[in-house]
């Protein structure tokens, strides 16, 4: 596979809160701080700039690593979208806690099967890092970003999740470009089970593990 982060990477889980209820976000009982390096990272982006399990949106999938920054790894997919609501990054990139807002990088529409059943839905993925400079960094991963991804029903947006699916789909696309992945490299700590019920419109399903792909 050529140069790639180790699995064995240090990578702790530090810290689970719980809080008040926000309302029109979801709800997990996973939300932790995890630490790699000297960097420490929510595994989860956020609704609104409020740390907690009742107010997160959807489990961080994947990692941008080795000379990534948030605006390369956009081009690498759709570009910046302006068509999405912002949600939030809780990062500590060594020198103290911040939040990222981003409204992602959105493409469609794209044909999907779920379970034998066909979907027409947008790719939408998040990613966050420091602004500026756009990027975290240290001396495993170098420079890195982190990312989110999921559907969104099109066109209306009648639900959104799937991020283990969209995940994939994600880590295809770089692939089909030349970028070295891989896929489920480390776990995150964020599992979800296919779940619809907790929240229709926001469908749950992720393995925990995180895609790493390097960007030169």
């Amino acid at each position: 596979m050529g140069e790639i982060m180790k699995r064995g990477i240090y990578l702790s889980i530090l810290l689970v809160v719980s809080s008040v209820l926000v309302v029109d976000a979801a709800t997990t009982s996973n939300l932790a701080i995890l630490g790699v390096y000297e960097d420490r990272f929510a595994n989860y982006d956020l609704d609104s700039k409020e740390y907690s399990p009742n107010n997160v949106d959807w489990p961080v999938t994947m990692v941008f690593w080795k000379n990534a920054d948030v605006n390369k790894v956009k081009s690498i997919f759709f570009g910046q979208t302006i068509l999405a609501w912002s949600k939030y990054g809780r990062l500590n990139d060594s020198d103290g806690w911040i939040w990222d807002e981003d409204r992602g990088t959105k493409g469609g529409p794209y044909n999907v099967n779920i379970n034998g059943t066909n979907f027409t839905v947008y790719l939408h993925m998040r990613v966050y890092a420091p602004n500026p400079p756009d990027y975290m960094n240290n001396s495993g991963w170098g420079r890195y970003v982190l990312a989110t991804t999921h559907y969104d029903e099109y066109p209306w947006e009648g639900w959104s999740g799937y991020s283990e699916l969209a995940e994939k789909d994600f880590a295809d696309i770089a692939a089909s470009k030349g970028y070295t992945v891989a896929r489920d490299w480390a776990y995150f700590y964020n599992y979800e089970p296919y779940d619809d019920t907790r929240n229709p419109d926001h469908i749950w399903l992720n393995n925990g593990y995180a895609t790493a792909v390097m960007v030169e």
